[in-house]
């Protein structure tokens, strides 16, 4: 195999956050790679437990498509995929380097390299590299097209731009609490004569949709796709993001544009699992997410949005992703 292109396997799965980190890595490397979609059956946990260095928790489709050459690079996101990848390099003879995103849930030396960001408990190790925010496949918005830049250009600006999460584990959106938000947004708008755009995600029910189109308020809801995100998000003159979203926080810093976080609260589980005060020490916990970024001063309120200057964090992983592979790329 030619030294200037390692053979890279990108395993991805069912979200759509997940697998835009992968792919933003596999993406910035800039060497060729190929992507392995994979499907766990319904006992995927147990058998994760049972065999951590088997790929059993895969359909049996999913197995049959992973098959040699093995690749050098293997590179995965949460715990689902961390046997598979034990699995591959096992299957390699131990060539195949590892490099996982996020929170593995397992020990870090098992690992060539892990990228993770502040809201998991990964230990600090030598082969741990932790990102302030994690990485955003849209580094460089599309051009607009001609029927997307006539909707932005027809609304008075500034355009504040509110993203819309859902619910996630532990943490939760309540109506009247983001309802109220919108309608503080709107009155914003209004007094500097702008305009407040409302984008919604594959996660945003459609109950909270209607609450926010039924609330009172002079807002543009965008929930069909009528403008693409990555657009909106250039365009856009401030940003508002509800507090669940570590995906869509990281998107707006990177902007360089003011950002406000729209709070979220702690469902009744995440006041069992992560307590109210302080931060868990073993559980995913967004609350140090959000820490990280207001001691940085790259996130703010709703009254009092923040902009800041971080460096690009798909750059840094690219970096530390091609000296894991320096004997190979050059």
């Amino acid at each position: 195999m030619s030294a200037r292109h390692p053979r890279i396997w990108v395993l991805l799965g069912h979200r759509r956050g997940d697998n835009n980190q992968l792919l933003a890595l596999a993406e910035g490397l800039g060497l060729p790679f190929e992507s392995r979609g994979l499907a766990y059956r319904k006992l995927w946990p147990l058998l994760l437990k049972l065999f951590p260095t088997l790929p059993l928790l895969l359909t049996g489709d999913t197995r049959r498509k992973l098959q040699p050459p093995w690749p050098d690079l293997v590179i995965g996101i949460g715990r689902r995929s961390v046997a598979v990848s034990r699995w591959i390099r096992n299957a390699s003879g131990g060539r195949t380097k590892i490099v996982r995103l996020g929170n593995p849930r397992a020990e870090p030396r098992l690992f060539d390299l892990v990228i993770t960001t502040p809201q998991y408990p990964v230990k600090c190790e030598s082969n741990v590299l932790t990102l302030p925010v994690s990485m955003g496949r849209y580094r460089k918005a599309p051009k607009p097209t001609a029927e997307e830049s006539e909707w932005l250009q027809a609304l008075p600006r500034p355009h504040l731009l509110a993203s819309v999460g859902g619910q996630t584990r532990y943490w939760a959106q309540r109506a009247e609490a983001l309802t109220n938000a919108v309608k503080q947004l709107a009155a914003k708008a209004q007094a500097a004569g702008g305009s407040l755009i409302i984008a919604t995600s594959p996660r945003t029910p459609p109950e909270t949709v209607s609450a926010i189109a039924n609330c009172g308020t002079s807002c543009e809801i965008i929930a069909d796709g009528r403008v693409r995100y990555p657009v909106l998000l250039v365009d856009a003159d401030e940003h508002y993001v509800t507090a669940d979203s570590v995906s869509m926080i990281p998107e707006a810093v990177l902007t360089g544009k003011p950002v406000g976080l729209i709070p979220v609260e702690l469902d009744e589980e995440g006041q069992r699992a992560l307590g109210e005060d302080g931060f868990s020490n073993s559980k995913r916990d967004i609350r140090r997410f959000w820490a990280e970024l207001q001691s940085k001063g790259l996130v703010g309120t709703i009254d009092d949005p923040r902009a800041g200057t971080v460096e690009d964090p798909v750059e840094t992983a690219v970096h530390a992703v091609k000296a894991l592979l320096s004997d190979l790329v050059q």
